[in-house]
Order: C-alpha cells, then structure tokens, then sequence
C-alpha cells in the first residue's frame, strides 16, 4: 500500500539559492521515487538579495511539486527551531497518496466582496460536502482575513482553516504569498485537501480568566457601552481593583477580553473563550473598543496572559490533546504570533520543543505571523498572541 510521507527542510545558511537546492535534493532523495504532492514553505526576509520567484522555481525544479504554498515573514519555525529576524527557510514536503489538493488564489479585492457563503463555494468551486480540510496564508494589509472567515465559516459549517498572515513587512520588507510558483503582493493563497489526509487543530490562546463573567447588555458593532446593566469602563476598574499587585502591573499591558464560546455552559473556564483585543475606551460614555462584532446578551470576561499561562494553556492543550487522538502524527505546521517566541518567554524555541516533546518527533514547518488562522469551537478565527498548531496523518 502506497503510504503517506512527511519531510522537514530547513536551512540557516545565507546562501539561500544554495540553500534551498540542498534542501530540496535531501528531500527529493528520502521520497525515493515518490511523488513531492505538496509543499509548503515559509522564509524569514532577512536575506539581502531575496527573489521569491527564483526561490519557487528552485523548489519546484528539484522537487517537481504538484501543489506549492509559501509566504515570507518575520521568521520561520522547523522541527525544535524557532529563527526570528534572521535569514532562514522551512519546507514541509509531502507525498499524499488518495488526496484530492485543490490550490486557490483570492484578490484582496475579491477576498473582501463576498457577501456570504454561497459566493465564496462558487468561487472557489470546492464544496462542502467533500469535507475539505484548508490551508490559508494571507497579506494583512490587503485582505480583510476576519471578513473572509465569516463567509468561509458559513460556507463550510465546521471544518478547519489553518495559516496565518504575512509578517515580513515588520522587517521593512513587502509581504508576498506564493502559489505554485506564481508570486502574489495581495489577497490570499489556500487549498483544499480531500481524501485520505486527517486535520488535528490545537489553538492556543495562552490567558486565564480573572474576575466575574458578565452579560453584555448594551453594545453596538465593536463598541461596549454596558456589562450587566453598568457602563462597561466601571466594570473594568471594578475588577482591577481586586486584581492582586501582580495581575495589576501585567494589566498595563497585557489585558484582554474573552467571548464565551458556548452559552449553554453552567461555568466558563480558562479554553472557553474566544481572547480579543481591547482596542480603546472612551472615558465619557464609558464604553471600551473591542477588536470583535459584539452581541447583546452574550457572555464576556476579562483576561491576562503571560509566559506562565500561555506555557501552562500549551501543555494542557497538548496533554487533551494525545489523550483525545492517541500516539500516531505524522507531521505538523506550526503558526505563531510574532509577539510569542523571545518577546514572550524570553528565550529560543520555547513552543515549538514543547510540541515535540509532548508528540513528537514530527517534521515540522511553520512562521512567525501577523496573525494566526485557527478554530476555536467549530469556527475559524484569525487570532493575535496565539499559536496555532495542524496535525497531520
């Protein structure tokens, strides 16, 4: 029987037209005569004399690639290696033997005038009812991802986006995505995968509910005027203020709201919310800017997050995890914010070696985002301080 193979490339060099062609004849090596069905790739724009389209060409020229996806970012993610702000390249390079890969490119333009579902299914020409499992990079600055993923959500009920958006331009450098060699400034790059391929989603978030939950009484769009009936800003220094002097000083920076994902539930604990910004507040009506569409009658409550509860909220997530789908990945993509690795924890790695020891070994490929495509519940959600994590079998 034809198996499934998953390989990780991943280069430091500085020669990257060197660079790539060793990693792609090591991997064209360990496929042994197989198919290369799809790779995936990512690249840290740190190289001073970078052609994304001579690097897509040197890739599929080795590898003979049916289907290859990339983008360029602040920095890349391979195996137990998280490589920030420097030159670096990760490909995850695969054979997938009774899988259907539908690639699809959307314009900026095009990305942000679906007005439902059933637009976004005659688009793409992929429907729901083949159970498509999704993989996405997009550019943030042309693409309204949030808006995209409402229409996708509505278009297929239930099934996972993973990705994330292009972060090269917190290098000084222009974003770009790549599909199948072609080179794209704008919009987004995904496809399909339909068949033999299995999708295991951990999204974690990395905060902890503090205080009391409130129901929403007043809001309008983004805008929370009242919680419980109170003006929204007066909740917030309510609960502050018993706040103990540590949770204070990290509320400077690092407070957060989080909507309840399922208001059947009795209690809401830590994992039961989707974590948003807070954008802003207004100190004459009382209301705070919050970077979400919010609804009267739903359930909200504030969080903070540091390198302790983000650690903790990983490790629980992969523990449920191996419990819930046993031993047996095969391979991973890893997206994660560029505001965790060393800005976070204050040192290299700390995420993507946690991953590997709790189920690895994986060959593993991923980059460090302008945001992080992910589910949460049986929706997708682009996401900020998160890490994202596919695994694949």
């Amino acid at each position: 029987m034809d198996k499934k193979i998953f390989l990780s490339g991943f280069s430091r060099g500085k020669n990257w037209r060197k660079e790539i062609q060793t990693v792609a004849s090591k991997m064209k090596k360990e496929l042994d005569g197989k198919s290369c069905d799809l790779a995936v790739f990512f690249i840290s724009e740190a190289y001073a004399d970078f052609d994304p389209k001579t690097f897509a060409q040197l890739l599929n020229e080795e590898l003979l690639c049916r289907v290859s996806i990339g983008c360029n970012s602040s920095g890349v993610i391979a195996n137990e290696s998280e490589i920030e702000m420097e030159p670096a390249m990760s490909v995850l390079a695969m054979h997938l033997p009774e899988v259907k890969i539908d690639p699809f490119y959307v314009s900026g333009e095009d990305a942000n005038s679906f007005s439902n579902g059933n637009e976004l299914i005659h688009f793409l020409d992929i429907y729901p009812t083949d159970r498509p499992r999704f993989i996405c990079f997009a550019d943030p600055a042309s693409c309204d991802i949030s808006k995209f993923l409402v229409n996708f959500n509505e278009a297929y009920k239930g099934l996972p986006v993973i990705g994330g958006l292009a972060s090269a331009s917190m290098m000084g450098v222009a974003n770009w995505l790549c599909l199948n060699g072609t080179i794209y400034d704008n919009g987004a790059v995904g496809l399909a995968l339909v068949g033999n391929i299995e999708f295991e989603t951990i999204v974690s978030q990395g905060c902890r509910p503090v205080g009391e939950s409130f129901v929403i009484t007043k809001a309008e769009d983004n805008v929370l005027f009242e919680l419980a009936g109170k003006p929204a800003l007066e909740v917030t220094r309510e609960i502050l203020e018993k706040l103990s002097s540590k949770d204070k000083a990290l509320s400077e920076s690092s407070l957060f709201v989080g909507l309840v994902m399922n208001e059947n539930q009795a209690s809401f604990k830590r994992g039961d919310f989707l974590i948003r910004n807070i954008m802003g507040f207004d100190p004459d009506s009382g209301a705070l800017m919050i970077g979400a569409s919010l609804k009267v009658g739903h359930t909200m409550q504030f969080q903070l997050r540091d390198a302790e509860t983000s650690e903790e909220d990983l490790k629980t997530l992969l523990q449920k995890s191996e419990k819930s789908h046993g031993s047996s990945p095969e391979a991973a993509i890893l997206i994660s914010c560029c505001g965790r690795g060393k800005n976070l924890y204050g040192k290299p790695d700390h995420d993507v070696r946690m991953i590997q020891s709790a189920r690895g070994p994986l060959p593993l490929a991923g980059f460090f985002a302008n945001g992080e495509i992910g589910p949460i519940g049986n929706k997708n959600y682009v996401h900020g301080y998160t890490s994202s994590l596919v695994i694949l079998r």
